[in-house]
């Protein structure tokens, strides 16, 4: 980034207004989240809890729900950030990534000289768990793909594919996070979902969108659920080039899929200069 910006809203989950600060970083730092003075690295180690969101911890500070801001450094570009958070949870805004990436873009994003580095899947991967599964192949791009199986008819069974070096992010950016009208009670006993509301989420009651404007997409569900698999992807430390596909997926599956890229040593590390880009990034 260019220069820091600060961002502002209430928690998802736990509907507590939170501030953070994104600051510039040096180049090979990573992305960082600063809260009470303790570094949390945005990176798969210390994922610790993926109920509804992903948590990352150390030391005893946590932060939760970061998916959509992970994705929006992704789509950005963005390898090296500090973030300074004053609460337990990254601000919902409007349930998607659009805000975040409007306000990073309007603070300005600066390149720096190193190489941008990638994780280059080099053999095929998968992880399952009862009938959902993640599936990677190797790819010379990133090509993430979704596919939902949902009683509900305006959900269905719809799948959406998305190449992070042809496509537009604002095909999957603008996509917000859902649930159910019969699910909000269940949630909130659990002590989740305090600060939802149809201004940072759409909800179904039924086969009805109770939002006035409607969708944003007919796939709207389908495209917030990869949306969140390539944020949860991006705590791989670096941008995955890989053919990545998931099957009912959710932010546990997920991590697991990422732990096992690690285990399995799956993939190399590669400067852009070092693999052949066919790349076409499309912003908007």
């Amino acid at each position: 980034m260019s220069r820091e910006t600060t961002i502002n809203g209430i928690g998802l989950h736990s509907g507590d207004f939170v501030s953070l600060t994104l600051k510039p970083a040096k180049a090979n730092s990573g992305i960082v989240f600063i809260k009470n003075g303790v570094k949390i690295p945005a990176y798969i180690t210390y994922a610790k809890s993926f109920e509804f969101s992903t948590t990352i911890e150390d030391l005893g500070e946590k932060v939760q729900t970061i998916e959509h801001l992970m994705a929006s450094l992704y789509f950005l570009g963005i390898d090296n950030l500090i973030i300074e958070i004053n609460g337990d949870e990254v601000p919902i805004l409007d349930g998607s990534a659009n805000e975040f990436i409007n306000l990073i873009k309007k603070a300005g994003i600066k390149t720096l000289r190193e190489e941008k580095v990638y994780a280059v899947l080099e053999k095929d991967i998968y992880v399952y768990d009862g009938d959902k599964f993640i599936e990677a192949f190797v790819s010379d791009e990133p090509i993430f793909s979704f596919e939902a199986k949902y009683n509900n008819q305006i959900i269905g069974n719809k799948k959406f594919t998305f190449n992070q070096f042809k496509d537009n992010y604002n095909l999957v950016s603008p996509a917000r996070t859902y649930c159910f009208y019969e699910e909000v009670e269940a949630l909130r006993n659990l002590g989740l979902a305090k600060g939802g509301s149809l201004e940072n989420a759409v909800v179904f009651k039924e086969e009805t969108v109770l939002n006035p404007e409607g969708l944003r997409f007919d796939d709207e569900p389908v495209r917030h659920k990869l949306l969140d698999l390539i944020g949860d992807l991006y705590l791989l430390g670096y941008p995955l080039i890989g053919n990545i596909y998931s099957f009912k997926g959710g932010h546990a599956l997920n991590a697991k899929f990422v732990r096992k890229l690690i285990e399995e040593k799956a993939f190399s590390l590669k400067k852009a200069s070092e693999i052949s880009l066919k790349k076409n990034v499309k912003v908007a």
